[in-house]
């Protein structure tokens, strides 16, 4: 069973040895609004969110999903498979008409361009 945000900021914070009362003081979230976070009953704002992610050292995925994002490191890119890679500079170079043919044309595989299943209605 996935674990939801709740449970998660709850783990969280007892891992972190803090009390709700502390990590209220270190972030500013009112001790009762923390409380009703990790009981699920109320979504978090942005800023809590990242003040939540700042203390317990996590990414704002990993609070919301429970999965991190791999952090890149300097010189590094997002794509790193080299045919990947020719794709997406062939579509950036493509004019407007060709992206449509082309997007025609991977529509009849059962995907359209913006990721749809060409056969949901």
């Amino acid at each position: 069973m996935m674990e939801d945000m709740g449970t998660r900021l709850r783990r969280l914070r007892d891992a972190s040895g803090l009390g709700q009362a502390e990590v209220s003081a270190a972030t500013g979230i009112e001790r009762s609004y923390l409380s009703k976070m990790e009981s699920k009953s109320i979504p978090s704002t942005w800023d809590k969110m990242c003040a939540l992610a700042d203390l317990y050292d996590v990414t704002l995925d990993f609070l919301r999903t429970g999965k991190s994002v791999p952090v890149l490191k300097p010189g590094s890119r997002i794509i790193e498979d080299p045919t990947e890679i020719a794709l997406v500079r062939a579509w950036r170079a493509m004019s407007a008409d060709e992206r449509k043919a082309l997007g025609f044309l991977v529509s009849k595989f059962g995907t359209e361009i913006d990721g749809r299943d060409s056969g949901a209605a």
